[in-house]
């Protein structure tokens, strides 16, 4: 069953991708929800054997971090639609766009929540954050990336996933690189990447295929590996 949740994502987000290049944007805006959604299941589909197959106690700060993952996995999914419906408001992009980035932002900070009940906050991770914040800026006014009257969300939200991001390189190294902690830490990583990769595609127009695959490669397999990672909190 595990295999052929991860082939129809595959298949699904592969779909996706040709609907967008054929312009057929309403039928896109399915097959990204439900690509989405199953990166949801994905997670349902693990809890549901944690807890059947289970020999060890599901303690409650694991029930936490467990609740806190599904709720970002969501989150994300919501995420997804906010920022599709752009296509086909257009007087209304910004707007989207800034929905968006708070729903996403929201779904980092139930990240960093499932990681603190795993092991303890980390403030260098704001370090981090805030270098990432940094190069963000200059590379946008390295790029010419105008955020408008998006500016302060859009250094906002980075701020935040790139703590998530931080966090997640200091869990693995508190559990040791276990795989629990390598698998979400390489999730959260490519979470990262595909944002940074998202703000020249709506910033700066920037469409080539390329660039496009890369961000949706980037941002899917980041939420992929982030649901996986449950299979093995639990050992």
């Amino acid at each position: 069953m595990l295999y052929l949740i991860l082939a129809l994502i595959i298949m699904t987000w592969l779909l996706f991708i040709c609907l967008i290049y054929k312009k057929k944007r309403l039928d896109a805006f399915y097959i990204k929800g439900l690509t989405s959604f199953l990166f949801v299941f994905l997670y349902m589909y693990g809890i549901y054997h944690i807890f059947l197959d289970s020999i060890h106690e599901v303690n409650e700060s694991t029930l936490i971090s467990l609740l806190a993952i599904g709720l970002g996995l969501i989150l994300g999914l919501l995420g997804d639609l906010f920022l599709e419906v752009q296509y086909f408001h257009s007087k209304h992009k910004e707007r989207q766009i800034k929905y968006g980035m708070i729903v996403f932002g929201l779904g980092h900070l139930f990240y960093i929540l499932a990681m603190i009940e795993k092991s303890s906050f980390n403030y260098l991770s704001l370090l981090i954050a805030l270098f990432m914040t940094l190069f963000i800026y200059l590379g946008a006014k390295l790029m010419s990336i105008r955020f408008g009257k998006l500016k302060a969300f859009t250094y906002g939200y980075s701020f935040i996933i790139f703590t998530m991001v931080g966090q997640s390189i200091f869990q693995a190294l508190d559990h040791d690189a276990s795989t629990f902690s390598l698998i979400f830490m390489l999730g959260a990583i490519l979470f990262g990447i595909s944002d940074l990769l998202l703000a020249p595609i709506y910033f700066k127009k920037q469409t080539h295929h390329l660039f496009v695959i890369a961000n949706l490669f980037t941002y899917y397999l980041g939420q992929t590996l982030i649901a996986l990672s449950i299979y093995f909190m639990i050992t």
